[in-house]
Order: C-alpha cells, then structure tokens, then sequence
C-alpha cells in the first residue's frame, strides 16, 4: 500500500498551526508623491503608520540597493528607526545548522530518513505508537515500490508501517518539532526570490504618523514635442511618456518630472561579502571596494505616426494639463498640478507644456558638409526660466498637415538650437575651394630666415535656385580656430559659425565667397640650406636688403658646394694613385730582379708618392677653403 504525501503534509501543517506569515506580501503604506528623474530614479514620498507595530514593506529585489541606499524617515517624534530583512544568504545559513537538507523538508520519506533515532508519535485510524525512529525502507507493494516506516516502540516491538493517506506522523520531541518548523520558516522567506520583505520600526511606540521618502530604479521619462507652424509662430507642446514601475498603483498621486544631469550610483548593499584573509591567522584585510557604476540619464527618442487628417486648424488645440515648476544647479522640475492615477504596470502619455515661440523657419545649408540639398530647419529659443528635456519633435504645418520630425536635446534656459525635420530638394549648393599662400615678411636673425605668410583659403557657394519659388538661403560657414573671416559685411557672428542669408529668385543662381585668412610663422635655417630652397625664398621676397643677403649666401653656398666636389675628386684620385702603387710594389716583389722594367716601377712608385702627396695638400686646402666659406656665411647670416 502506497504513502501519498498529502496526508503526511497535511498532518504536519495541523502541528504547525499556530505559526503566522512573518511578512506580509503588500506594502502597508500609502504613495502620495513620484518624482521622475532622467537619471534613470523615481523619488517615492509614501505615508504609513508606526508605533504598536511596525511598518511592513515588500521591495523588489532589483531595487533594494537604492532602497538601503536612501531610505529617509520624517518623523516627528524624532525616534530612531531600523530596518530589518532577510538576508540574501538565510536560506543556506539556516539549513547548514539543521539535520537535514532543504529537500528533506519536502519529501516525508527522505525526512524520516535523515532523523533515524528521533522520538516519534505514529497514529494509523485510532490507535498510536511512541517509540524511535528506525529509518525508512521500500518493499514491493500491489501498485509498486512503496515507503515503509520502521518504529522501535517502546516495549522493544519493532513495528513497520506502509506510508499512506491513513498514517499520521508527528515528532514527540519539542526540539525536533521547533526544527522541523525553522525549515518550514526559512522555506516561507526564500518563496518568493523577486522581492524582499521588510520591517521598518524604532525605539518609541507611540502611535503616529510617519513620511518615507526613498529611491528606487525606474524607466526614463521621456518628452515628445509637437510643434504647429501658424501665422503667430511656433506652437510647442510637450507631452510627457511616463511608466508606473513601482509595483504599486498610483491613486491621486502627485507626479513630478525631473530633467538635467544628475549623477546616480548604484551602490551594491544587499549582498553578502566577506573580507580577504590570508592563509594563517595573522589579521585579514578588507576586501577592494568595486568602483560604483554610474547610471548615465540619457534621452530616449519615441516618434509617434499621425495619420494627415482633412486641413483644420490645428493651432486651436494648445491645451495642456497645468504645472508648477522651478529650477536648480542641477536640474529642473515640472509638478503636475492635477493628480495622476495610474495602475502598475501601466504607462500614460499627458501634455505638461504650451509655448508659443517666434517662427524662426530656415533654409539652411552648413558649409563643409558635403551635402547637394539645404536642410529646413527650425531655430527654438527656450523662452523658459527652465531646462526644457529632450525628445524627438513632430512638426505640422496648420492647415497641411506633417511636415517632419527633429530631435531636440536638453536646452538651458535661453539656449537656442536649429533642428532639422526636411529637405529643400528643390535647391542645390555646391562648394568650390581654393587655397593660396602669400608671404607678407622676411627677416634674418640668429642664423635664421623668418617667413611671415598669410594664407588664404577661399569659399565660394553657388546657390542653384528653386525653380517655382523665391528662396532665402541661410548659409552657416563653420569658424575655424586660428582663422579669421576677411569680410563679415551682412554676417551674423555665432559661436561655431559666421552666417549669411543669400537671397535667390524664382529659377536663379546666387553665390557667397567667403575668404579666411590665417598668418603663419615659418623659421628657416641658413646655416646648411641647399641651393634649390634657398632659391626658393630668393624668390619670393619682397625686401631687396634681404634678397641682396640671400643672393650672397646663394654665392656663397655655390662655392662650398664647388669645392665640396673638388674635394671629391681629389680623393677619388688619390684612392686611384694608391692602387696603382700597390699594384706596383706587388709586382717589384713577385719578379725580384733588377731588371730595367723593375728599375722604370721603382721610378715610377716613387712619383706616385709625390702626386698622392700634393693631391693630400690640395685636399687640405678645399678643407680649409670650406671652413672659411662657412665662416663668411656665419657672418653674413647674423649665426
């Protein structure tokens, strides 16, 4: 006969009654305040009461770091608070102190196995069994295997009982049944691995209200402009695309949204870490602190497809839900003033910005990008005490319908940004460049020649006007450092660039030339110059005192260079005489006579001798005449 183990649990949890849920899975507090951060945290200000009994909380487990790192307690009567939790570690810490393993707890059979000699009460349909555990065997039954109990009772009869539905099994034991319900306990904590449960109390009981205020991980708000191009301007609303993570719903809340570069770090507090120690017990030393990484805010972009309705006057729809708002060093905050209800889980998108700005449409081409076409492009200025957050921009025309999209980054109060949403096909710019150097100065000092140069380097814009329509071109030349703009007439100076407006009639071409200019500084050395370079400068100066010095020098190098070559031969030629006169002595010593032919080499080893001499001496003069030639140039040259 077979032990189905639903009787045995059930026996178990009948002994077990009197034991309570340490924690509950909801929190006991009420959220009345999110703050959204582009740092990538939610701000939650909750309400709770404490005093008789303390404040139980349920947290993710993916946000209890940020929950240990900022947990805030407004109290007014002043008291200390804690906070106690289950570690990360108590499920193994707990059963490394019991009999048993975390899989006995949950199969009968391996229990009674693991506890072999513990005082047992056995009951089977009325009647009970005291005595000591002797293990748990199988046999074969009708339908197979089946668990048998094995009991010494305490007259000494061993007895054996087939585990099933009719047997009932109880520790007699107080300790054994108070480890039996420790197992139970830490397998209730470890049930649910995604959140942690809480406790948060203090050292006073008096009954009160208390304010929590905490972070905890959260999505990236995020901003999606519409803008209206009307006869009055720019219309601009932002719509704000947030998302409830918090896993409790929002009732009447009151919603804040952040935006500006805020710094957050996440620190890994709920986790178990152990100093390093050295092998033998003479002290230890903590272990390295992990740098703590940074969550970056950055921006994302949502587009929104809106399908082009029949024309209407798209302008008369501006209305956006009111805020209160203000700024800081760091960021910028926008309240809602209506409260916002919103399930977990859930995400809403709601207007929370309506601005009329001053149309600033351009046709605009960036000079050095390479690009056929001009961009159309609008130029915002934030008109707002307030950093407005980025977010992709959807542009309609009143009246046409969608004219394109943009990106617009984070602006600072009164910042200006041009963004782009299209294309002008119907013009084409190309750009043709030239580059010329002109030397405006020469001058010698210390061995050296100064060249003062101007270069140049010329722009010019040919503008192929739309064929149906007058453009105005507004062409941005980017500012380069070092170099200055020869003419700015009718330019506007900004900081990257130096902008003109070109206008161009129906079927027309125009053009700018821009010209930029940037003086240089080249050093020349004289000392060693060759001839080709020094002919060169010769050339292109303009000062005849220094043309006369460099044609002197230019003399000058001719004859060093000359007698550099004299010199050449004469030691290609004593190189030659020296050859010969070996060849001679060779030949003396190998014939050894004194024959008439032997006395003409011996004649002639000796005139040798004489010409490898005056060749030395004619050497040593080129040498000399070298060194006073450069001796002249030292001079001539200031060196």
């Amino acid at each position: 006969m077979t032990f189905p183990l639903i009787r045995l649990r059930r026996a178990m949890i009948l002994s077990l009654s009197g034991l309570a849920l340490a924690l509950p899975l909801a929190a006991e507090t009420a959220i009345h305040a999110v703050t959204l951060s582009t740092a990538g945290l939610a701000m939650i200000e909750a309400e709770g009461q404490l005093g008789t009994e303390p404040i139980r909380l349920s947290v993710a487990r993916d946000d209890i770091d940020d929950f240990l790192k900022s947990l805030w307690v407004l109290d007014p009567e002043g008291a200390v608070p804690f906070v106690t939790m289950t570690g990360p570690g108590s499920f193994e810490d707990a059963f490394a102190h019991f009999p048993f393993g975390p899989q006995d707890v949950t199969d009968p059979a391996r229990l009674m196995s693991t506890m072999v000699g513990a005082a047992l009460v056995v009951e089977r349909r009325g009647e009970t069994w005291n005595g000591l555990n002797m293990g748990v065997t199988q046999r074969p039954c009708e339908n197979g295997p089946c668990n048998v109990l094995n009991l010494q009772a305490d007259d000494g009869v061993m007895h054996s009982f087939v585990m099933d539905d009719a047997l009932g099994v109880r520790f007699a034991d107080a300790a054994d049944q108070a480890t039996l319900t420790d197992a139970l306990r830490a397998w209730r904590g470890a049930a649910n691995p995604r959140r942690v449960e809480m406790v948060l109390d203090s050292d006073n009981a008096t009954p009160r209200d208390v304010d929590l205020v905490y972070l905890q991980n959260a999505p990236l708000w995020r901003t999606a402009w519409r803008a209206v191009d009307t006869p009055d301007g720019i219309r601009l609303i932002g719509w704000a695309v947030v998302e409830n993570t918090t896993g409790i719903d929002w009732d009447d809340i009151e919603l804040t949204l952040a935006t500006g570069s805020v710094r957050a770090i996440s620190a890994r507090l709920y986790e178990r870490r152990y100093a390093e120690r050295e092998e033998a017990a003479m002290g230890g030393r903590s272990a390295p602190v992990p740098q703590a990484g940074l969550f970056r805010g950055a921006m994302g972009a949502m587009a929104e497809s809106v399908p082009a309705p029949a024309p209407m006057v798209m302008a008369d729809s501006v209305a956006s839900i009111g805020i209160t708002a203000d700024d800081g060093d760091s960021f910028s905050r926008f309240t809602l003033d209506t409260p916002v209800t919103l399930a977990a889980g859930q995400m809403m998108s709601v207007p929370f910005l309506s601005e009329l700005l001053t149309d600033a449409r351009l046709t605009l081409y960036r000079g050095g990008s390479g690009t056929l076409h001009p961009v159309i492009a609008l130029s915002l200025e934030n008109p707002l005490p307030l950093r407005l957050p980025a977010g992709v921009l959807t542009l309609y025309e009143d009246g046409r319908g969608h004219a394109g999209d943009a990106m617009i980054p984070e602006m600072a109060p009164g910042a200006t940004e041009v963004v782009d949403f299209a294309r002008d096909t119907a013009v084409e710019i190309r750009e043709d460049r030239s580059n010329t150097e002109t030397v405006r100065e020469m001058r010698l000092a210390n061995g050296l020649l100064y060249v003062t140069e101007d270069l140049e380097r010329r722009v010019t814009y040919r503008i192929e006007g739309a064929p149906q329509a007058d453009r105005e071109i507004t062409i941005d030349h980017p500012r380069s450092p070092d170099w200055t703009v020869s003419s700015t007439t009718g330019a506007e100076e900004r900081p990257d660039a130096w902008r003109w407006v070109v206008p161009v009639a129906a079927g027309e071409s125009a053009s700018l030339v821009v010209t930029e200019r940037q003086p240089r500084i080249r050093r020349v050395g004289l000392m060693d110059i060759d001839l080709g370079t020094l002919a060169y400068w010769q050339g292109r100066t303009l000062d005849p005192a220094v043309r006369e010095t460099l044609e002197q020098l230019a003399d000058l190098r001719r004859q060093i260079s000359d007698t550099e070559v004299e010199q050449r031969r004469l030691a290609n030629d004593t190189q030659t005489l020296e050859r010969e006169q070996s060849r001679l002595v060779n030949l003396i010593v190998q014939l050894g006579d004194d024959s008439q032919a032997n006395r003409e080499r011996r004649a002639r080893v000796d005139a040798i001798d004489g010409q490898i001499a005056d060749a030395q001496a004619a050497s040593e003069a080129a040498a000399q005449r070298i060194t006073d030639l450069r001796a002249e140039i030292a001079t001539l040259i200031g060196g």
